[in-house]
């Protein structure tokens, strides 16, 4: 039996100071929380930037307001302001700022948050094949079919487990995509795997764990899967997809 583990974040975490707030961070089993303290006055390119080393934001961010406002600008010029009861997923690459005369509360759950304001060691660097996954998720999400081809290997072999219409193992890049079009078929073009961590071992094998959303006759589904990947020589040559709720996934589709 697992036993319950607990942390008071206040007493037992770790804080880090910058101009104009702090953030405190603690972890208790598989759980890491960031408790970000941001005062009137306090911007992200002035307070954060000379500890972080780099000219944006490059943390992503899953969390959820407390109190106060952010007005949050990413790196595109897509602006945002985010408030009081909000969750919230913001992309690494942005400025951010605090509106108003009240302090901004946030918690921060995302993986990349136990490195904020740490300085350049902190961050999260992927390698090569990290960054190809990357690039594939974001392809994926909007539709872009001639990126997909030209991030996977001819001869590419995805295995799909279950009992559901899609299961089966697909081989070659035609057959691949065939797949990822059946799936937006049968979701009325609603599916999407969001990143929510990814990980490496700088020899072309990567694990990356999303979260998928998507709705089908009147029903949104949310579930957790992880897609096993090989990368050689700069493409993917084999997916393995897992599931945290296999049998789920498969009445969903069915």
């Amino acid at each position: 039996m697992t036993s319950p583990m607990t942390r008071n974040l206040e007493r037992e975490g770790t804080t880090r100071q910058f101009g104009h707030g702090h953030a405190i961070l603690g972890s208790a089993g598989g759980l890491s929380v960031m408790k970000g303290v941001f005062e009137p006055g306090w911007r992200w390119s002035v307070d954060v930037a000379p500890v972080a080393g780099t000219a944006s934001c490059q943390t992503r961010h899953l969390g959820y307001v407390l109190s106060g406002h952010m007005h949050v600008r990413l790196d595109d010029g897509t602006d945002m302001e985010i408030g009081p009861d909000e969750v919230f997923d913001l992309p690494a690459g942005h400025d951010a700022w605090v509106l108003g005369d009240e302090p901004c509360i946030m918690l921060d759950y995302s993986p990349e948050a136990i490195g904020y304001a740490a300085g350049p060691g902190g961050m999260v660097v992927d390698d090569e094949a990290m960054a190809i996954v990357r690039r594939g998720y974001a392809a994926f999400n909007v539709g872009d079919f001639d990126t997909l081809r030209a991030l996977l290997a001819n001869d590419v072999v995805q295995h799909v487990p279950g009992e559901g219409p899609l299961a089966g193992t697909y081989k070659g890049v035609d057959s691949v995509l065939g797949y990822y079009g059946r799936l937006g078929e049968l979701t009325g073009g609603t599916f999407r795997a969001v990143l929510v961590e990814v990980h490496g071992d700088r020899q072309g094998h990567v694990t990356a764990l999303h979260q998928s959303r998507a709705t089908r006759n009147g029903t949104t589904r949310v579930s957790r899967g992880s897609i096993v990947f090989t990368v050689v020589a700069g493409k993917v040559l084999d997916l393995l997809e897992l599931h945290g709720d296999l049998a789920g996934d498969d009445a969903f589709l069915a």
